[in-house]
């Protein structure tokens, strides 16, 4: 077994890996390749560090790290971010993933890069732990069902009784759950824009004070992210005043098992009332768009969730929205102050999720 760093012309093989890993996936090459450049080599951080296991000329696991800036208090520093985890169902079970990790920590935090976070899946994360990864907290799911038949068609395959259920949870939801108007905010404009401008930097550096940890949000990361994604379309909804952006939005919808789903990926605002109205916003692109249920999960604090509420998202604590974790290295940051989520502002388009 030779483990070693990603060597130009690997993907061929790493795209071997991910069909055998994920064999329930549909794959195009061409597309996964644009992708995979894009997510590995296009990052404004700089190119992925990928650490792979070699087998009679087979790539059988891989651990690759992206980076990305993030704000800690009044710091930046350049952080890793642990995704796209794999072993080859042959190999597993032989201290691939512990020989690739210790590796690849080792070597980033040689070149003063300390801290990694990442999302865990269910068979990736007893691995984390046990190599001094540690818990922040489980993210918060908050939906907003807008058409409930076909949302309890999922779970409830008798379709009498499914349209039954959804008469009685549309009627619980217009009772508790029903959506406030947004306030009023004085020359307030939410309107669609193609891409991010300048004006983001500016108010990047206002709207960070509200969390002493987050991704940094400028032009730069936030146009790669959301718009150069090949083959995903991002609605992007900036709110402004004064021609001053004061808020921003980005959300995607698509088809979902049986139903049309709208996930929330990013949100950003100086205020609760802008933050509403920019939600509010994104329901209204829903429907536009006959999406069967909203979808959002987070790390936030209680003005962030708020927002969320008064426009008659449902929090629901038995659904789990994954684990985040962290791995630190770092002699001037405290685990103590890492730990604490309510430090951070973490969201779907902070991980790989696209």
């Amino acid at each position: 077994m030779l483990i070693r760093t990603y060597r130009e012309g690997d993907e061929d093989k790493i795209f071997e890996l991910h069909k055998v890993v994920y064999p329930e996936r549909e794959y195009d090459k061409e597309s996964w390749i644009e992708w995979w450049r894009w997510m590995y080599r296009e990052n404004p951080l700089g190119k992925a560090r990928i650490w792979l296991a070699e087998h009679d000329g087979r790539i059988v696991g891989q651990y690759p790290l992206t980076f990305m800036s993030i704000k800690f208090e009044n710091e930046i520093l350049k952080v890793c971010q642990n995704i796209d985890l794999m072993t080859h169902p042959d190999y597993r079970g032989q201290g691939i993933f512990s020989r690739l990790e210790r590796r690849a920590l080792d070597e980033v935090s040689s070149k003063g890069v300390y801290i990694t976070i990442g999302f865990p899946n269910r068979a990736a994360y007893p691995g984390h732990i046990k190599s001094g990864w540690f818990d922040i907290a489980p993210m918060r799911v908050m939906v907003k069902p807008l058409n409930w038949n076909n949302t309890l068609r999922m779970k409830v395959s008798n379709t009498f009784l499914a349209k039954l259920c959804g008469i009685g949870a549309s009627l619980v939801d217009r009772i508790f759950y029903r959506s406030q108007k947004p306030p009023v905010v004085e020359g307030l404009s939410v309107t669609q824009v193609p891409s991010f401008d300048d004006r983001i930097n500016e108010f990047w550096t206002k709207a960070s004070s509200q969390y002493k940890i987050m991704v940094v949000r400028d032009r730069d990361y936030l146009n790669w992210r959301y718009c150069a994604v090949p083959g995903v379309d991002y609605s992007i909804y900036i709110a402004t005043k004064a021609r001053q952006i004061c808020g921003y939005l980005v959300l995607r919808c698509m088809g979902w098992k049986q139903i049309k789903l709208g996930i929330i990926f990013d949100m950003l605002a100086q205020s609760q009332e802008i933050a509403q109205s920019l939600v509010f916003k994104g329901i209204e692109h829903c429907k536009r768009e006959n999406t069967d249920l909203i979808y959002h999960r987070t790390i936030a604090n209680k003005t962030y969730i708020k927002a969320f509420r008064e426009n008659g998202f449902i929090s629901i604590p038995l659904i789990k929205g994954g684990r985040f974790c962290a791995y630190s290295r770092d002699p001037h940051i405290s685990k103590e102050f890492l730990r604490d989520a309510e430090n951070w502002l973490v969201q779907p388009g902070d991980s790989d999720m696209i």
